[in-house]
């Protein structure tokens, strides 16, 4: 059993036929975090579902089985514990996942010393189903056994609202996963993550950490757009998995490299900025009851007209930035909580001050680091439904169609932080009064 391992789901599926394509980004990214890794201190899983390939691939990269390594088995490029081992890997010829899996297979090839590579090749699976997550993360733990582990996460997402987007045949509805069907895939047979890690669009939100406290211990996450151009810092990210050192320190120094990586241009695939935060979720049962006297303050504002105003006012002015405007980016289904709470406090003496007031002071132990480089974004997000009908066209995570506007406000009504906080009756009845 080694200290760390590393699961990694990557998913290229999509709702919206315009939306950018993952393959290309998925397999270099696949191909970085297994030439990063040091296979003498932890190993690999990864499962990958590609957009335009019929098929699934899940291989895992770990210590030799029942073997005893020699002083002449620590050679070159020929040592026989460098050949790979392909486990029903039964493409045609001309499929195109086979000539992207025998290029990243040599290139991983050269590098295995320690290691050998099992590689499986699945039917199409529905990665956005809770139960083939959970099946991958317990292969995961079976095959790469260690006492922490960083989940990685990369795909398309909507926040509050679920991640990916897949079916199980072209005949049933396709179906996102959502936060607690994440969760409870990490929790079952007694999962846990350390750190999970999550290259997804918009999943820095109070939900997404409110709805994974029991089942990991810090996460990192984007509150606007993860780009897809660019391979993230795998050689700073496996270097920072030591043994002896705290998860909160680790995570720290992969929200570190990250915050260096995206302050390059490149890397940010256009946007002006991609702020990422990281999250201690063992901060997240503190938030319930000032947020619970919060939202009684503000329902309390809907009867009276002399506080409505200013507090409408407040958390309209916390929506930032927009997917259609790289320059400023964001979703408008989104208020910035830190935002939020400053401008309700200058309320005093409303009501709603004293729980904001209250809630803020929370906020720098649940956000231990954050990196914005527009100084727009400031830790945490969190869904409140648009009420102006340019945000509502232009939003990603607010659904444009009346019966997917309804799957996600049912399904947002059953996240853990709306149901012990009301959070969720609110924000889908926003103060200006458009009614769920």
């Amino acid at each position: 059993m080694k200290e760390w391992s590393v699961l990694a789901y990557l998913v290229g599926d999509h709702k919206d036929d315009g939306a950018g394509s993952l393959d290309d980004a998925i397999a270099s990214e696949l191909k970085a975090i297994c030439d990063a890794a040091d296979f003498r201190r932890f190993s690999v899983a990864v499962q990958v579902d590609f957009r335009r390939n019929g098929n699934t691939l899940r291989a895992v990269l770990k210590d030799p089985p029942s073997r005893t390594l020699r002083p002449e088995d620590e050679g070159p490029r020929d040592n026989p514990l460098s050949r790979l081992i392909i486990d029903q890997l039964t493409f045609q010829k001309s499929h195109k996942l086979r000539t992207f899996a025998g290029r990243l297979l040599q290139g991983i090839a050269k590098k295995l010393r320690r290691m050998v590579l099992f590689v499986r090749n699945l039917p199409d699976l529905n990665a956005a189903s809770e139960d083939v997550l959970q099946d991958f993360l317990r292969y995961g733990r079976e095959q790469c056994p260690a006492r922490r582990y960083l989940i990685y996460f990369f795909g398309h997402a909507f926040g509050p609202m679920g991640l990916f987007f897949d079916r199980d045949t072209q005949t049933r509805e396709v179906n996102s996963l959502r936060l607690n069907d994440l969760a409870d895939a990490i929790e079952r047979d007694e999962g846990h993550a350390s750190i999970i890690l999550f290259r997804d669009c918009f999943m820095g939100t109070l939900e997404t950490a409110f709805q994974l406290k029991s089942c990991a211990d810090f996460v990192l996450a984007s509150q606007a757009e993860a780009p897809i151009a660019g391979v993230w810092p795998w050689k700073e990210f496996m270097a920072s998995l030591v043994d002896g050192q705290s998860s909160r320190d680790i995570g720290t120094e992969l929200a570190k490299s990250l915050a260096d990586f995206m302050k390059q241009d490149r890397n940010r695939g256009g946007f002006a900025d991609v702020p990422y935060s990281l999250f201690d979720l063992s901060v997240c049962p503190g938030v319930i009851e000032p947020l619970k006297e919060l939202v009684h303050a503000l329902e309390s504002a809907r009867t009276e007209p002399d506080r409505l105003g200013g507090c409408l006012s407040a958390l309209e002015a916390a929506r930032i930035g927009s997917p259609d405007t790289p320059e400023s980016p964001g979703d408008p289904a989104l208020i910035d909580l830190p935002t939020t709470l400053e401008k309700l406090a200058a309320l005093a003496p409303d009501p709603v001050a004293q729980p904001a007031r209250k809630l803020a002071t929370l906020l720098p132990k649940l956000v231990p680091f954050s990196f914005t480089l527009l100084r727009k974004h400031k830790g945490v997000s969190l869904y409140y439904k648009p009420t102006k009908q340019d945000d509502l066209e232009v939003s990603f995570l607010q659904a444009a169609d009346r019966n997917e506007e309804k799957k996600d406000a049912d399904q947002y009504r059953r996240l853990a932080l709306c149901k012990d906080s009301d959070w969720g009756r609110f924000a889908l009845n926003p103060l200006s009064g458009t009614r769920v």
